[in-house]
């Protein structure tokens, strides 16, 4: 049975490796073919690195999630080990996920504004942010709350920022991994419920 069990868990790792490479080389691919001339080596592995946040929750959420289930499902338990790591994901994710999205305020320091503009700019595109983490600070004791709020924080982010067929981009990497926090937080919600 245990053979069994580390079987699967090898092969789902191995199929959500290839997925994560695919997902890279897909991105890169469609970000080269749409800057007619290339980028520099830094700034293509920075951009690697940046891109990395939200694969690696998606991939590593999904690998977590699949195991409880496939070991629930067998047993009708989960391991204390992978029950503490079902306890630790869903808080870590959405750190992971608040910090990503807090990248992207960086920007407003390219433009050529006052220091007190700039400074406003940034705080006013950290604010999406900003409520996550007074959402993560609320749910980071009760699953339950993490579950309901970061599920409304994916439809929110979701209604605002995806609009058309171009945005599908913002789906992936910004309201699925706010999704797969939700999830996370319910499988902690449920075991915690289930002692």
């Amino acid at each position: 049975m245990e053979a069994q069990k580390s079987h699967f868990n090898r092969n789902l790792l191995i199929v959500l490796a290839v997925l994560y490479a695919l997902s890279m080389a897909g991105f890169f691919y469609f970000s080269l073919s749409s800057n007619g001339e290339g980028m520099p080596w830094w700034m293509a592995l920075l951009n690697a690195l940046i891109l990395s946040i939200p694969l690696v929750l998606i991939f590593g959420a999904i690998y977590v999630l699949v195991c409880a289930w496939r070991e629930h499902a067998r047993s009708g338990q989960v391991d204390e080990k992978l029950r503490k790591v079902i306890h630790w994901a869903p808080r870590v994710a959405a750190i992971m996920i608040i910090f990503f999205m807090s990248l992207f305020s960086l920007d407003v320091f390219e433009m050529e504004a006052t220091t007190l503009q700039l400074l406003g700019g940034f705080l006013m595109h950290n604010i999406p942010s900003f409520v996550m983490l007074v959402l993560l600070f609320f749910a980071w004791k009760r699953p339950a709350v993490g579950f309901w709020a970061f599920l409304a924080a994916g439809v929110v982010f979701v209604i605002f920022f995806v609009r058309d067929f171009y945005a599908l981009s913002n789906l992936l990497l910004f309201a699925l991994p706010i999704w797969l926090v939700a999830g996370l937080f319910y499988a902690d919600w449920k075991l915690e419920e289930s002692g």
